[in-house]
């Protein structure tokens, strides 16, 4: 026996809009004959119910909030339900506009039975937070209706799901309404009088769509259907209920957003480096904005803290009522290989910083600064771009100076062929203009022919009265200038 289970979201829009912060009663209007399609639990409160005329509605409570029904919004909301299911079961049919259909039959062996895989399943959609009703069937048809019919039941007992089906009126079927009326004209009301009649005269005396659907109700046709396969690429659409003015209002919204991403990367094992995120605002044109991770992340949270630091500066130039994330770059995931027995180093790795700096400072801000193969100590450093990696490894260092301590050569001792360089070199060099005290040099630079750039200096390791250590040198026309200071 196959076995299915049926997912039915009555208010999907409703609870797909942004409009947690909403403190006022909410309905959904069917915008032909203005009827409340869906409506939250305050406007019930204030007894309004489905079906209900928008006049009398609004007659019952002058705070209602009234929002079009977008078919639009319930298929993307379908979509976005269909991908954070697939972590945890395939087999995936979506029935728009309100509706999913799981085969159960293929997971069981996976989690063990029934019971097992609808807690794995029921714990992974309430993380959604969205108003639903289940059931189980042994058709789809059968699942659906009893899932429409609030029925919440899981089991895999044929029998019993039959009686329950068996008392249900036509009306609750996925017959239309001509049928259900050629029906009831002959004294059937109840799927368990349709049942009662002969497949033959069923046929004979309706048309095959009946036959056809009473087949499928009762599993003895098959029933095509077309299995959801999740998209290579992540956009996602949320629509605000409110127009938000303010750029830290837009943090709730946008962790929504960014917690679907996080679903989509984990299923596929991969991390993203660069995400944009659209504005879509009430009186000027749509905006978007670029983020990026140097060292890729997945983690929603990580990307809120990456996304709140760059929107620090944001201004918004209109009233935003709409998101869409877009998903612009992204890898596979790489297994870590640092060593598990060097232990803690910090908090941070290098590009988890680096990534912080340019979401706080801007990506062109935030550089590394390379060495290059240039006596000339004003041209021997560059900077490049934060992501390179830097292979060459240090030859100078600097020494550890103390003021009140070592004063002679022996401050300086350093292996051969590493020259002493400053912690701090000048953009420029400065005249000395001061009495200083020699204590390491000459240290001979002759470079630059090929660019007729050429220099000749003979720079030292000298200490001024103040106790300062300072690089210094002089030219063949014995000027003397400071280049630099040590740390």
């Amino acid at each position: 026996m196959q076995l299915w289970i049926y997912l039915h979201f009555p208010s999907l829009q409703l609870d797909s809009l942004f409009s947690h912060s909403s403190p006022s009663p909410l309905v959904i209007v069917n915008g032909r004959k203005y009827l409340i399609q869906q409506a939250n639990q305050k406007a019930i409160e204030q007894g309004i119910h489905l079906d209900m005329g928008l006049g009398s509605a609004a007659a019952l409570c002058s705070e209602l909030q009234v929002h079009p029904y977008d078919e639009k919004v319930e298929e993307r909301a379908l979509l976005d339900i269909a991908q954070w299911l697939y972590v945890v079961t395939s087999d995936i049919v979506l029935l728009p506009p309100n509706g999913v259909l799981l085969k159960a039959t293929n997971m069981l062996t996976l989690y063990g039975g029934l019971i097992p895989y609808w807690e794995r399943l029921s714990q992974h959609i309430d993380a959604l937070n969205l108003t639903y009703h289940f059931s189980t069937g042994f058709s789809p048809f059968s699942a659906i209706l009893l899932a429409k019919s609030t029925t919440n039941i899981i089991s895999d007992d044929r029998e019993d799901l039959q009686k329950r089906l068996e008392v249900h009126p036509l009306e609750a079927t996925e017959l239309d309404a001509k049928q259900v009326g050629q029906l009831q004209r002959v004294g059937i009301h109840t799927i368990s009088d349709l049942l009662a009649l002969p497949m033959r005269e069923i046929a004979r005396r309706f048309n095959i769509d009946l036959v056809n659907y009473v087949g499928r109700l009762l599993g003895q046709f098959k029933h095509p259907v077309t299995f959801y396969h999740p998209p290579e690429k992540f956009s996602c659409y949320l629509e605000l209920l409110f127009d938000i003015e303010n750029v830290q209002w837009l943090e709730k919204p946008l962790t929504i957003l960014l917690n679907k991403l996080e679903a989509f990367l984990i299923l596929r094992n991969q991390v993203g480096y660069e995400i944009s995120l659209t504005l879509h605002q009430r009186d000027s044109e749509d905006r978007q904005v670029l983020f990026t991770s140097a060292c890729g992340d997945y983690i929603a949270q990580k990307w809120l803290t990456l996304c709140r630091l760059s929107m620090e500066a944001l201004t918004l130039e209109s009233a935003v009522h709409g998101l869409t994330l877009n998903l612009t770059r992204c890898g596979e995931l790489e297994s870590n290989s640092e060593d598990m027995f060097a232990g803690r180093k910090g908090q941070q790795s290098e590009l988890e910083l680096i990534t912080l700096l340019q979401a706080k400072l801007g990506r062109k801000r935030v550089c590394k600064v390379k060495k290059i193969d240039d006596p000339r100590p004003e041209k021997a450093l560059c900077l490049c771009a934060p992501s390179e990696r830097l292979t060459a490894k240090r030859q100078d260092a600097e020494p550890a100076l103390d003021n009140s301590q070592q004063t002679d050569e022996s401050a300086f001792e350093q292996p051969i062929n590493q020259p002493l360089r400053p912690s701090v070199l000048f953009p420029s060099p400065q005249p000395l203009n001061e009495k200083i005290d020699i204590v390491l040099g000459p240290e001979r630079i002759v470079s630059g022919w090929w660019d007729d750039d050429n220099i000749t200096r003979d720079y030292f390791i000298a200490r001024s009265p103040s106790g300062q250590w300072l690089w210094v040198f002089r030219t063949l026309e014995q000027q003397w200038f400071i280049h630099g200071q040590f740390s």
